[in-house]
């Protein structure tokens, strides 16, 4: 049997006493330095600035490229004959294939380090620009989404976790990164889609250029030093051994510490991303509709309000553990809601553009609060498996209520379905109001 551990043939020395087999077994961004005898291509002992920002770059071009096609679903729908349902299907194809890996793999960068699992996902996600890029049919473009299900499903909970190992001493940094990267990523996916996407072949172009951008991400990725400098383990520290027995699916288990926090930022998230997936999916057409017009570019803008207004409220307001101001961020998104569904039903665009931004800033604030707390109260040699178990049920949020919805369009229309999912989704974010703002018990 292939030897699974990191570090690699150095386990068949039986002469190894208790200290130094337990540094054998130890992941690769632990390892003492006297124990990296790695290939001279490996030995890149980059900054920690440097190592944050290849694994900031990783997450936010993966979610660029899964939300490039957002404007232009349209025309594909012309050319290929697709319905409204069809789309969502396509969007939900992404998640379907994203929570099962998240299931399978997330606690494994916790065994075999994080750039184990971060370099093969870039690797994948630009595959997947390939067959997207070159697809003629359905099937192919749902081929197409699932690899880049599978490589946002590989790399979430990882990156996630490096950050957090990159800056123990600074956790509020770690949470606000990966927000940013997260919802930056989709929120400039379709602008970066319209704006590449005017030649003959929108489809190659954007997709070419953005598997170009991943291939040359995986070369620093690939020959960076896998340990941070400076980097020690306490000597009493456990081994962490990686067996194939540890590489199994785990079934998923709520933390043991900050569950009640691991919860709240959860519902936020599920909320939170099922909004999310209905912009992207149907804002475009949306908003063709409400100011007649049929650019790309203008539905993208759209599409991507919400979700800029959440990154940019994720990056320049601090978290704060006031449940009063959280409880009203989750509101505002409500209130946000509302508006954009009286833009339908007046005609007025103005109230689609102040109901996006209201609703993505003050989402970002209540999601980046209850996120940042969540985290902070993780076990960090559980990290990586707890943060794939939060981005699990967050992103399920952008499946099945997204097939609904298209399905809602199909039998009633764009503007009944959207009012029914805002109402619903209105609700549910009045509820965690209520739920965040309540005094939690005291054991």
């Amino acid at each position: 049997m292939a030897d699974l551990s990191p570090a690699g043939s150095g386990l068949r020395t039986a002469q190894l006493d208790g200290r130094r087999l337990s540094e054998a077994l130890l992941p690769l961004e632990l390892a003492p330095r006297a124990q990296l005898q790695l290939a001279a291509i490996s030995r890149w002992n980059a900054m920690r600035g440097v190592r944050v920002g290849l694994v900031a770059a990783a997450l936010l071009f993966m979610l660029i490229g899964a939300n490039l096609a957002t404007p232009i679903y349209p025309l594909l729908q012309q050319r290929l004959g697709l319905g409204p349902l069809d789309t969502t299907i396509l969007f939900t194809i992404y998640v379907f294939a994203l929570v099962p890996v998240l299931a399978i793999v997330g606690h494994w960068s916790d065994h075999l380090g994080r750039r184990a699992l971060i370099l093969p996902a870039v690797a994948l996600a630009a595959a997947g620009d390939v067959v997207f890029a070159t697809s003629g049919g359905f099937w192919q473009l749902a081929v197409g989404r699932a690899i880049q299900g599978i490589a946002v499903g590989l790399s979430t909970g990882a990156a996630g976790a490096a950050l957090g190992d990159l800056l123990p001493d600074h956790p509020t940094l770690a949470a606000k990164l990966t927000l940013a990267c997260s919802a930056g990523g989709v929120a400039l996916g379709p602008i970066v889609g319209a704006l590449l996407s005017g030649g003959s072949d929108p489809l190659l172009t954007p997709f070419l250029l953005h598997a170009i951008a991943l291939l040359a991400l995986c070369v620093p990725l690939a020959v960076v030093h896998p340990r941070m400098p400076g980097r020690n383990r306490p000597p009493a520290s456990p081994p962490r051994i990686t067996t194939p027995a540890h590489l199994r699916p785990q079934r998923l288990r709520l933390p043991q510490t900050g569950r009640r926090e691991f919860l709240l930022a959860s519902a936020a998230g599920f909320i939170s991303y099922a909004v999310f997936g209905v912009y992207l999916s149907l804002a475009p057409a949306f908003s063709a509709k409400l100011l007649h017009t049929p650019s790309h570019l203008t539905g993208a803008i759209v599409a991507a309000l919400l979700l800029g207004s959440s990154a940019a409220a994720q990056l320049i307001v601090p978290p704060t553990s006031d449940r009063l101001v959280i409880a009203l961020g989750m509101t505002g998104l409500a209130t946000g809601l509302a508006l954009v569904v009286a833009a339908g039903y007046t005609g007025t665009p103005a109230l689609l553009f102040i109901g996006s931004v209201l609703g993505g800033a003050c989402q970002g604030v209540a999601f980046r609060s209850l996120f940042t707390t969540a985290v902070a109260a993780m076990n960090p040699e559980r990290r990586g498996s707890e943060m794939s178990s939060l981005w699990i049920i967050v992103y399920l949020g952008s499946s099945l209520p997204i097939i609904a919805v298209g399905a809602l369009v199909r039998s009633y229309g764009l503007l009944p379905a959207i009012s029914g999912f805002a109402t619903v989704a209105a609700l549910l974010c009045t509820a965690l109001a209520v739920a965040v703002a309540r005094r939690p018990k005291t054991a």
